[in-house]
């Protein structure tokens, strides 16, 4: 399994909606295929609601021809990641999309505190 878009990959994820969205939804940039919409990941509450609302709007978008998904460890104390991540693994052991079609952007550098687990105060 490839663990990052290709071009070939994400040709084939824009040629599953051929006929089915604009023309011009996808446009080709560094030798990937990438909607023009993209789903961010920044916004909401650090709690298991927005994670499960952020997973069924992942699977809903890519479902629709969006192969764009942004996100980084700071948005959401980590969890918006892990929501992503858990959409795109239910996708993928469906077999309906690979993970060499969809682009994932994420930021490297301020790793926040993970409120999934205890965090312990001063003493």
């Amino acid at each position: 399994m490839n663990l990052r878009a290709t071009a070939e990959g994400t040709a084939n994820y824009s040629k599953g909606f051929a006929g089915s969205l604009a023309p011009g939804h996808f446009r080709q940039s560094q030798n990937l295929w990438m909607s023009t919409i993209g789903l961010g990941s920044y916004l909401g509450n650090a709690d298991d609601q927005t994670d499960e609302a952020y997973r069924r709007a992942v699977i809903q978008a890519v479902e629709l021809g969006c192969n764009v998904i942004d996100s980084a460890a700071n948005y959401r104390f980590q969890r918006s990641e892990r929501s992503i991540g858990a959409a795109l693994d239910d996708l993928f052991r469906e077999g309906r999309f690979g993970r060499d079609g969809i682009v994932v952007s994420t930021k490297g550098g301020f790793i926040p505190f993970d409120f999934t687990s205890r965090v312990r105060g001063r003493r």
